[in-house]
């Protein structure tokens, strides 16, 4: 799955149309619980899964196709690296890293993922197909962004370094009146971490090995489980639905690298319907 690289031209003009036309405006929704206040930006947000592994070729490729994508949207599109499947595990040096998770294997396995790199859009089908190819991506998010958000999602986080310890709570009100039952996935997603990656696009690094690779995004853990909790099984648009989970952070995690990232899904049919993110070394106001 080689990206063309004249996609990377396509994307950057597409992001200075974005920057230069698609400011982020009022109205404002504000989540309150408790007499306590927190505002978000009312627009949807969209999550791109990114399928990959340190010894996937094609993967700095497609990883680079998400984060110019990323670029593009300003805020508007969250990023999770999953590393998982066999192109992920650790291997002969220098490919000794391990960035998979037991939440990544078990949606690589449950969605039938069946190569790297391949993604999914909110865990919508697009065209026919919930797994797409890199060079869709930028398509299925197009696709769903500028559509009004179904709800709001905030994030508070707070960390006690001496216990290593991370309080996040997560606040969602629905705008709309869907049906069905919907839950609430909450992970840990980290930055900055260098090891060795396979490759064979000279635009995005040495051939064969980037041996200094920075890996964004990547996902860590849940800290509700794999496939999060039932927040609601009949929706109510008056009420904001507040979850607060302590979660105990790996000591080879660093918290100035890491974020929490929460979305709400559809429990039966798994399609996201929003998302955020918010670093857990919060920037105090």
């Amino acid at each position: 799955m080689k990206i063309r690289k004249s996609f990377f031209l396509i994307l950057l003009f597409a992001g200075f149309l974005l920057q230069s036309c698609d400011k982020l405006e009022e109205p404002y929704a504000t989540l309150k619980e408790n007499g306590e206040d927190t505002t978000t930006v009312n627009v949807r947000k969209v999550l791109l899964e990114d399928y990959t592994g340190h010894l996937c070729v094609n993967c700095p490729s497609a990883t680079e196709n998400a984060h110019v994508l990323e670029q593009a949207y300003g805020g508007k599109l969250i990023l999770i690296a999953v590393h998982a499947g066999n192109l992920a595990v650790p291997s002969d040096p220098p490919f000794t890293a391990d960035y998979t998770s037991t939440a990544g294997e078990e949606w690589y396995n449950t969605f039938g993922i069946y190569a790297n790199p391949l993604g999914l859009v909110n865990r919508k089908a697009f065209k026919g197909n919930r797994i797409i190819g890199a060079d869709l991506w930028a398509s299925a998010v197009d696709s769903l962004i500028h559509k009004d958000p179904d709800a709001l999602i905030t994030i508070e986080n707070s960390f006690n370094a001496t216990s290593s310890t991370l309080t996040t709570a997560i606040s969602t009100k629905f705008k709309t009146l869907l049906a069905g039952s919907f839950t609430l996935n909450v992970c840990i997603t980290e930055d900055s971490l260098i090891s060795a990656q396979k490759n064979n696009d000279t635009l995005v690094g040495p051939i064969p090995v980037i041996h200094n690779y920075v890996f964004m995004d990547v996902l860590r853990g849940t800290i509700n489980g794999n496939w999060g909790e039932v927040l609601t099984s009949g929706i109510d648009t008056t009420k904001v639905y507040k979850k607060t989970y302590i979660f105990s952070f790996s000591p080879s995690w660093i918290a100035k690298n890491c974020s929490v990232v929460s979305f709400v899904y559809n429990s039966d049919t798994k399609e996201i319907i929003q998302t955020e993110k918010t670093k857990v070394l919060q920037t105090k106001k």
